[in-house]
C-alpha cells in the first residue's frame, strides 16, 4: 500500500530539495573531477574525501558512524534508518525500511596493479527517484581518486529507456546491476565478476516480475457485518504503515483503550454513516487529516473502502508524494480487504492546465466523491457519483 506523507517528511521538504540538488551536482560533475589529497586508500579516508568534494547528508551519516567505530547504528527507529559499517569487508551502507529516506553504499577492491578501486552509490527513491554510481581508481603514489568513467565498458543495458540500480558487494567481490524496465514492473539483474582489475560482465538473469503483490488484510469484527471502525483497525494492523499511518495507529490504539490522544490530535467516528476522520497534530502552520469511508457494492458481495489524506501549510493545500486516495475491496465471503486502484472504479477527471494541487473529500453523508482542483486562476470542484459499481 502506498504510504501517506507525514508531518516530519513535509517539514523536511527543504532538506529533500537540497538532497536532490546535491545528487544532481554529483551526477553532472563526478566524471570530470579528480579528487586529490587522499592520504591513504582506506575506505574511511576515501569516503571522507568524496564527501568533502561532493557533500550529502546520507554519506555524512555513514562517516559519523564509521568515525565512532561502530559496526551498526540505528539513526531513526521509526523508519529503520540505519548505518551498517563492515570494516573487515571494506563496505558501508545506509538504508531504511522503505520510508523513502536517502540511501548510499560504498566499497573498495584491491587491484592487481597495487591500486584500489573505490565505488560509491548514492540515491533517493522519491521526488524524483535518482541514483548515482561513482567509481574511482586510487593511486597510492599520487594520493588521488581518478574517475573511472568507463568501468563497465563492453556491456550495455538491454533497453534504452530502463533505469539502472547498482548493487555493490558487501561480501565477495562481484557486482550486480539491476535494470528496471520502463513499465516499472519488470527487471533484469546483470552480474559482473571481479577479474583483479575491474568487474567484467558475466551473465544476466531472465526478466523477473517486480510488481508488488496484492495486499490481503483479514478483517476481524463482531456481528453480521464489519463497521468502519473494523475496517480502520484492519488497515492499521499492517506491519509496514509508514510514519503517518503509524501516528494514526498509535492514536487509534489510545482511543480504543480509552486513553488520551496525542496533543491536538482528534477523531470523528461516525459508525452510522461509515465515516472516520483523523486530524493530525498541527505544527508550525502545517495541518493534515485522513478520512476513511466505505460503499456497498451493487453485487451485494463486496464493499469498497477508501482512505484519503490531504495536507496544508498555512491554510493552503500542498501536494506531497503520499497525499491522495487509496482503495481496498472487501469480500463479504472471505472477510478480507484487497488493494485496488482508483481507475478501476472510474475515479478520473480532466486535469486543467496550470493545476497546482488536488484535494479529495470523502463523504460523511451521501455517496459521492468530491475533488477540488487548485489552479493559479482559482479552484475547480469535480464531483464523482457512486452508482454501486463505480464512479461516474
Amino acid at each position: 500500500m502506498k504510504k501517506f506523507i507525514s508531518v516530519v517528511l513535509l517539514l523536511m521538504a527543504g532538506a529533500t530539495a537540497y538532497a536532490q540538488d546535491s545528487l544532481e551536482k554529483i551526477e553532472n560533475g563526478w566524471k570530470t573531477k579528480t579528487i586529490t589529497n587522499v592520504v591513504n586508500g582506506s575506505l574511511g579516508i576515501m569516503l571522507e574525501r568524496f564527501d568533502q568534494t561532493w557533500p550529502t547528508g546520507v554519506v555524512g551519516d555513514a562517516r559519523s558512524v564509521m568515525e565512532q567505530g561502530l559496526a551498526e547504528k540505528v539513526l531513526d527507529a521509526e523508519t529503520g534508518y540505519r548505518v551498517i559499517n563492515d570494516a573487515k569487508n571494506g563496505y558501508v551502507e545506509v538504508s531504511d525500511d522503505g520510508a523513502d529516506n536517502g540511501y548510499m553504499s560504498a566499497c573498495v577492491w584491491n587491484r592487481s596493479n597495487g591500486h584500489r578501486l573505490f565505488a560509491v552509490v548514492v540515491g533517493q527513491p522519491v521526488d524524483p527517484e535518482i541514483e548515482v554510481a561513482c567509481f574511482y581508481d586510487y593511486d597510492p603514489q599520487k594520493k588521488t581518486l581518478t574517475p573511472e568513467t568507463n568501468l563497465l565498458s563492453g556491456w550495455n543495458p538491454q533497453h534504452n529507456d530502463s533505469e539502472l540500480f547498482y548493487g555493490l558487494p558487501h561480501k565477495g567481490k562481484d557486482l550486480c546491476v539491476r535494470e528496471l524496465l520502463s513499465n516499472k514492473y519488470e527487471y533484469i539483474v546483470h552480474h559482473f565478476r571481479w577479474d583483479g582489475m575491474k568487474p567484467v560482465f558475466d551473465h544476466s538473469d531472465p526478466i523477473a516480475d517486480y510488481s508488488e503483490p496484492d495486499i490481503q488484510i483479514d478483517v476481524k469484527f463482531k456481528g453480521a457485518q464489519p463497521t468502519i471502525s473494523d475496517f480502520v483497525s484492519a488497515i492499521l494492523s499492517q506491519e509496514d504503515l509508514g510514519e503517518s499511518l503509524g501516528a494514526i495507529s498509535n492514536d487509534w490504539t489510545r482511543r480504543q483503550q480509552g486513553r488520551k490522544l496525542n496533543a491536538s490530535a482528534s477523531f470523528i467516528v461516525d459508525e452510522r454513516n461509515g465515516y472516520i476522520r483523523y486530524d493530525f497534530p498541527s505544527h508550525d502552520g502545517y495541518t493534515s487529516y485522513t478520512e476513511f469511508c466505505y460503499w456497498n457494492c451493487a453485487d451485494g458481495k463486496h464493499k469498497l473502502v477508501a482512505l484519503s489524506h490531504d495536507a496544508f501549510e498555512n491554510g493552503k493545500p500542498i501536494a506531497g508524494q503520499y497525499t491522495g486516495i487509496d482503495f481496498y475491496l472487501y469480500n463479504n465471503a472471505t472477510h478480507q480487504l484487497t488493494n485496488t486502484y482508483a481507475n478501476e472504479w472510474g475515479v478520473k477527471y480532466d486535469i486543467p492546465e496550470g493545476e497546482h494541487v488536488t484535494t479529495c473529500s470523502l463523504p460523511r453523508t451521501g455517496k459521492n466523491l468530491q475533488f477540488t482542483i487548485y489552479t493559479a486562476n482559482g479552484k475547480i470542484s469535480n464531483v464523482l457519483t457512486w452508482n454501486g459499481n463505480g464512479f461516474k
